[in-house]
């Protein structure tokens, strides 16, 4: 039986379409949860130092990525933020990092005291991968008269993500935890800043504003 010429071509355009479609449509879902309410006022306590995100080894990056999404976030709600200078440097001189901070209360209330901070915004990402759809090709076999032949197919893997987000707020007096929101996102292809971002405005959709948005 002939194969045939156009078959080959066909295929490939078929899967170069699905996997370009695939970044077009990014299907997730956001898993929440139980979170811990805001146990103060937070008129009453700012400014506000955000800490750089503890991200998994070799995903420097992603920590980077959301930094900026969280500080906007919390801005909009009218929290009071320090620089994020002031605050590198205030741990580099004292020997901190925010995985140390977030298991050792003397530390945190030590920290705070350096900065004049009245909160502690600590996050950490227990994990984040992100594999992209693509191309590639997979061995199958094929009977060929008396024996098995095998070759390699063009093969379309669907590509995958999973992000995890913890946030937590320390208040700066006795280091005590005062609010804290956790989840996961799930998705398809896609890009893992637009699903970081979509995860850690979700997950701060739970903390008060210090004042409501101006009516326009």
């Amino acid at each position: 039986m002939k194969k045939s010429a156009g078959s080959k071509p066909t295929l490939l355009f078929v899967l170069t379409f699905l996997l370009l479609g695939s970044s077009w449509a990014c299907f997730y879902r956001v898993t929440l949860e139980p979170m811990v309410a805001l146990k103060i006022d937070p008129k009453e306590y700012q400014p506000v130092a955000l800490l750089p995100l503890q991200a998994p080894a070799g995903k420097a990056d992603a920590g980077s990525d959301l930094y900026p999404v969280i500080r906007e976030a919390l801005q909009k709600k009218g929290y009071l933020l320090l620089e994020e200078a002031t605050v590198l440097l205030a741990l580099e001189e004292m020997e901190l990092n925010p995985q140390l901070l977030i298991s050792d209360q003397s530390s945190r209330t030590k920290f705070a005291e350096r900065l004049k901070a009245k909160l502690l915004m600590i996050g950490s990402l227990p994990e984040y991968r992100v594999q992209k759809a693509h191309l590639g090709s997979q061995s199958s076999e094929t009977w060929v008269t008396d024996s098995y032949s095998e070759m390699l197919l063009p093969t379309y893997f669907q590509g995958s993500s999973q992000i995890r987000l913890i946030l937590r707020l320390f208040e700066s007096q006795k280091g005590e935890r005062v609010w804290m929101s956790e989840g996961t996102i799930r998705g398809s292809s896609g890009s893992g800043e637009t699903y970081g971002r979509k995860l850690a405005e979700r997950l701060l959709e739970s903390l008060p504003p210090v004042s409501l948005p101006a009516a326009k």
